[in-house]
């Protein structure tokens, strides 16, 4: 039996990146031969063959919620998933809103998928690129809502707000468990979500740093930029933050992605970027790139 559990991460970068270093949020999680798809922002269907990973190996996809840099490359995904051999519809979950996503972006596929079908016939599979939404109600305490292959997914609600509903998601397989923060500020509902949990993959938001790129945005004129940018950190949970998260909830490993704002794939700015973190929580910390895997192991 494969008893592998781990999240690949496809992206790891966050809104106004410039850089082209990190996509957009996304991760896919392993378990066994079961593959979640966990949001799908922009450039991250493009990291999944990069990654190792056949799309048609993905029949499940999640949501944390309705932000661009979490789904603008669903419509890539679902052409390469349907390319790649799906024959089955994708089963989707997310919050309030998911639904419309769906049907919007298979709406504006349309012609394309009719295109392909006339060209290609029955080399894809009509049922590969269709979809099944289920919307999941709000709840503060983890709640269940996916078992497959051994795999649980229990969803619960984040603060993000305006941005209402947002999820989190935890994930258990083989005795060992993994928490996905989605986007938030520090909640009660992700910290008691993350309790004893093996792995914490959170989004961090380095608040010095996000200073430097306004401070450089308004000497460059780029006012609008910066204004925009200086709203961000008021629905963002900061570095020292996410270090108190997992000190109080004992976590085993931390993974920071959805990186604010995004450093360059170099050991010495992600080293900057968690400055402070380690005199507060004294776990491992990790600071994911795109394309990466890590194994969620059992914590000491």
């Amino acid at each position: 039996m494969d008893g592998r559990f781990e999240v690949v991460f496809l992206g790891t970068g966050s809104p106004l990146d410039q850089s082209g270093h990190r996509c957009g949020a996304g991760q896919v999680v392993v378990a066994g031969e079961t593959h979640v798809l966990v949001d799908c922002g922009w450039g991250a269907a493009r990291r999944l063959r990069p990654s190792g990973i056949v799309p048609a190996l993905i029949d499940v996809a999640l949501f944390t919620h309705m932000h661009t840099d979490h789904i603008t490359d669903v419509p890539d995904f679902l052409f390469q998933r349907w390319t790649s051999g799906a024959t089955k519809p994708l089963q989707v979950f997310g919050p309030e809103g998911t639904a419309e996503m769906m049907e919007g972006f298979l709406l504006a596929l349309r012609r394309d998928i009719g295109y392909r079908k006339a060209h290609h016939g029955d080399k894809l599979h009509p049922d590969g690129i269709r979809a099944e939404v289920t919307e999941l109600p709000v709840t503060k305490r983890p709640a269940t809502f996916l078992e497959l292959g051994g795999l649980r997914f229990e969803s619960f609600e984040v603060d993000h707000y305006p941005v209402v509903p947002a999820f989190g998601y935890r994930a258990v397989f083989e005795g060992r468990s993994l928490v996905l923060s989605g986007d938030t500020v520090f909640c009660e509902t992700l910290a008691e979500a993350a309790k004893g949990t093996d792995m914490l993959v959170c989004e961090a938001l380095n608040l010095p740093m996000i200073d430097e790129v306004i401070a450089m945005l308004k000497a460059a004129g780029r006012e609008r930029e910066a204004s925009l940018l200086g709203d961000v950190p008021s629905y963002h949970i900061e570095t020292n933050e996410v270090a108190r998260l997992a000190r109080e909830a004992e976590v085993g490993e931390l993974v920071l992605s959805h990186l604010i704002p995004p450093v360059l794939n170099d050991s010495e700015r992600e080293a900057a970027f968690v400055e402070g973190m380690d005199g507060i929580y004294g776990g491992r910390i990790r600071v994911a790139r795109d394309m990466q895997r890590i194994p969620v192991t059992k914590r000491a």
